[in-house]
This record gives C-alpha cells, structure tokens and sequence, in this order.
C-alpha cells in the first residue's frame, strides 16, 4: 500500500475523519505512519538486508555526512574496527571474501574474556594467540562498528547480513520498506499518536492507548538499550561452542 492509500485507509477505518476540513492533515498522518515503520522495525526486526552495500547517505547528519556501509564493507590489512550505519540495528552473518565460511558472531565482550584476557590489543588483534591474520568471530560493539577478532591480515571484503531501519521515509507515492503484509498493522502507531493530538477535537486518550496496546501485541515491545544489546548477540548463543584460542 502507499502512503496515500495508507492515509485513506486510516480516515475510513480508524479515524473517522473523511471529510474537509480534516482533523488530521496529511502530512500528520504520513509522518504518523513512518513514525510506525522505524518502531515496527525496531520491535520486530522486519527488514533483512544481503545486498544493500551502503545507506548512501540517508543516516546522514551535519556531523556525519557521506555513505556508511550496510552489507559490503571494504577491509583493511591490519585494521580491526570499522564504521557501520545507524540504520543497522544487528548484524546477523558476516563472511569475509578471503574466507569459505562466515564469522562466529556477533560476540559479546564477556563470551571473549572467558576465552582469553588478552583477546584486543591496539590494533585489535590478538597476537600470538591467533590465528594467522585470519579473523574468526566478530563483534557489534560499541554501536555502529563491526570489530574483527584478530584484525584480517590482508585487504579485502566483507559480506554482511543485516537487520536495519528503513533507508528513506517512504512518500504519498511509494511504499514502506517493510513487507506489505504489515502494512495495515503499522496504522496501529500512527492511531495512537493521531488520538495523542494536544486538541478537543482529536485527543483520546483510551483510544491512543488502545491503539498502541495493538501495536505491542502485532510486533512485540519497545526494547530498551539493554535489550537492544541483548539482541546483538543472544542469537549466536545456541550455536555458539566455546574454545580457546588457536584449537
């Protein structure tokens, strides 16, 4: 559904507000039904990425402007940390081009300090404890970074799989990113902020949070940043077998 169909779907079915003058304008609406998207996305994870090699600039800000990497990223001999997008929130799979099977990862910093004390450095390798240049597991951490665990000895490539934002709002004309099937869903939000409307007319205060209960119940609750942390790595934690370095 587009942005406008959307929008016709909210006044006849939810707000009951299809006759000029609106209460709600457009614009309102529309910025409503992004606000719902990101939310979507960050309580259920929705949009998985292979093939996207950067945002190409839409994280952008002042302090911060240029492309960030999403699924392709251009390694350096030596070099363990690097720049992510924002509009990454978990990296699922990383393989680099140099190698026949991906990364264990995302890594925790605790998984790896019950593995060796010694496992970052200066440049983030591990020394002689390694593994000859070739990394072997990657963590997420601090936010938007990807850290080779030892740094790649060579130049190369990586490959990533990856849980994201939506790169752009989407328009009057196009459509979310999300798949469409939760596209009716995503009116929950955008009901509940409409009914949170600071005027006589709009606000309602029982139907913004009946609204926003259905949206919890659809994609699950808002995580907090712990639980966001959490995210990034409790799915390697099945598959995950502890060893130490170098067996």
């Amino acid at each position: 559904m587009t942005g406008r169909e959307l929008i016709a779907y909210m006044r006849e079915s939810i707000l009951d507000d299809n006759e000029a003058p609106y209460l709600w304008s457009d614009v309102e609406i529309l910025r409503f039904l992004n606000y719902a998207e990101v939310q979507a996305c960050r309580r259920s994870h929705l949009i998985i990425d292979a093939t996207t090699p950067t945002d190409y600039g839409t994280a952008a800000t002042a302090s911060t402007a240029g492309t960030r990497a999403l699924c392709y990223l251009v390694t350096t001999q030596d070099r363990a940390v690097y720049n992510l997008s924002p509009k990454i929130l978990a990296i699922r799979r990383c393989q680099l081009s140099s190698m026949t099977y991906p990364l264990k990862g995302p890594m925790s910093y605790e998984d790896l300090d019950e593995l060796s004390t010694g496992w970052i450095g200066t440049s983030g390798t591990i020394g002689t404890s390694g593994t000859g240049g070739d990394p072997w597991c990657f963590l997420n951490e601090p936010n938007d970074t990807i850290t080779f665990v030892q740094a790649p000895g060579t130049a190369g490539t990586a490959r990533l799989v990856v849980s994201r934002l939506p790169l752009m709002p989407f328009t009057l004309q196009t459509q979310p990113e999300i798949p469409e099937r939760y596209h009716e869903q995503i009116c929950d939000w955008a009901a509940h902020l409409a009914f949170k409307k600071p005027d006589t007319e709009t606000v309602n205060l029982n139907l913004s949070k009946y609204y926003e209960d259905r949206f919890t119940s659809n994609f699950g609750p808002l995580p907090d940043a712990r639980s966001e942390k959490m995210h990034k790595t409790i799915a390697m934690q099945g598959r995950m077998r502890m060893r130490e370095f170098g067996s």
